[in-house]
């Protein structure tokens, strides 16, 4: 998910609240990149058409109160290099033809795109006006749109939670007396930190109930094997996730079917005690008699009503004994999914340090040599060079690796063979001190 503003100026890559509007809506000058364009699907709100027309109205409405320098005040229009809209663009990971032509595929899809519209309404309230899918790309994806309403200086940026978190920084770094630049770096260290926060927000209520993970394989750096872990744990997430959500609803519908009941059970005690009024009304002669009837009526209802308060005190606190049983069923898979995490992120590193040591340690030792061929370097060692390449870090070795390549080589051009052999020795043993413990990584 990725939330970005705009301005009625062109940024420097050419886009703005004209421009990004009419590619939603698929205007030929700008759909040129879609193969073969498909006007868009509205899922909430208006048409992106619509939006043009609301943000236009909007910013014509808008003004910013300005102090000129003889101290007269006057109000000044929106300027055009002013971010007045504001977009969100989340993509669903399965392809668009396999959405299309497979049921479960859809199902997933359509699961995702409904928790998308809860995520964006309960962020944006009714700032957002609109949510629409394209269906003519790879991917299936949503363009949402939020626009500044009630606000009168039409600034999309405040409705951004990290734009607001940078400036609310600056203003605590000034009034500390830091300097602009230092305020600036403390400004752009909350925007980030805020971003990932609601990058996590957006996993742990979209992605997480759809069965998806945080990241893909390749930013992690997973084989197939760990990254087929990791999805099949995340759509276990999801289902428990579902069945708790599912065992609450039918405790709600539950709970309704008791109030039913217990109202059924009240309204049959007003028609007997109704009855015993007109028992009495038509039994003047008998008036004692009627009199014991309807006490006996009465305390027989009584003790009904009480039987039946006491079996729904009994019903109210099982239903809340399961509700809690299962959330701490939950949150011991959450704690068992974080370790297992962790500890997956943990082998990653000390083995991709572990290589890395090989790789220098094998200079020494004549494995691993330049390439003048690539302007690189090679790896007589089959199995560490396949690891170099599972992993994806020769293009970070390039550079330290010729360093030390190139300073070995003029070492090994002016001293004695003999001294070279055993000098290769040594740094060999001081880069390998010991092997990688389970716990600390590789030791320099």
């Amino acid at each position: 998910m990725h939330l970005q503003s705009y301005s009625r100026k062109a940024n420097p890559r050419g886009q703005s609240v004209e421009q990004v509007l009419a590619e939603a809506a698929r205007a030929p000058v700008y759909s040129k990149h879609v193969v073969e364009p498909q006007p868009p699907s509205v899922v909430y709100g208006v048409a992106a058409n619509e939006v043009r027309k609301l943000h236009d109205d909007m910013v014509a409405a808008g003004g910013i109160d300005v102090t000129l320098k003889d101290g007269r005040k006057t109000r000044r229009g929106i300027r055009k290099d002013r971010h007045t809209l504001m977009t969100a663009v989340a993509s669903h990971p399965l392809p668009t033809e396999l959405v299309n032509t497979k049921p479960n595929a859809r199902a997933d899809y359509e699961i995702w795109r409904e928790h998308n519209v809860v995520w964006l309404k309960t962020c944006f309230g009714d700032k957002l006006v609109s949510v629409i899918e394209h269906w003519d790309e790879e991917h299936p994806h949503l363009h949402a749109y939020i626009l500044p309403l009630g606000d009168a200086t039409c600034s999309a940026r405040q409705l951004n939670p990290a734009w607001q978190a940078k400036e609310e920084a600056m203003e605590v770094a000034r009034a500390a007396g830091h300097d602009d630049k230092a305020a600036l770096n403390f400004g752009n260290a909350a925007y980030r930190s805020k971003a990932r926060e609601l990058q996590d927000h957006y996993y742990e209520h979209v992605s997480l109930a759809c069965g998806l993970t945080r990241t893909g394989p390749k930013r992690e750096r997973l084989n197939r094997q760990q990254w087929k872990a990791r999805k099949d744990q995340a759509r276990r997430d999801a289902k428990l996730q579902s069945d708790i959500e599912k065992r609450v609803e039918r405790i709600v519908n539950a709970e309704d079917d008791l109030e039913e009941s217990v109202s059924e059970k009240a309204k049959e005690l007003a028609e007997k005690l109704a009855l015993v009024d007109q028992a009495k009304q038509e039994a003047e002669d008998a008036k004692i008699r009627a009199t014991k009837r309807a006490r006996k009526v009465v305390e027989a209802a009584k003790e009904d009503v009480r039987q039946l308060q006491q079996k729904v005190r009994e019903d109210l606190a099982a239903r809340t004994s399961q509700i809690e049983a299962a959330e701490a069923e939950l949150e011991q898979k959450r704690r068992a999914f974080d370790f297992e995490k962790r500890r997956v992120v943990k082998r990653v590193v000390l083995d991709v340090a572990r290589v890395t040591v090989r790789v220098l340690t094998g200079v020494f030792i004549g494995t691993v040599q330049t390439d003048p061929k690539q302007s690189s370097f090679t790896i007589a060692d089959k199995s560490l060079a396949r690891s170099v390449e599972d992993y994806g870090i020769r293009s970070y070795l390039e550079k330290p690796v010729t360093a030390v390549l190139s300073f070995w080589q003029k070492i090994s051009s002016f001293a004695p063979r003999d001294q070279v052999a055993s000098l290769a020795q040594d740094l060999k043993g001081e880069i390998g001190l010991g092997s990688p413990s389970s716990d600390r990584g590789a030791e320099p």
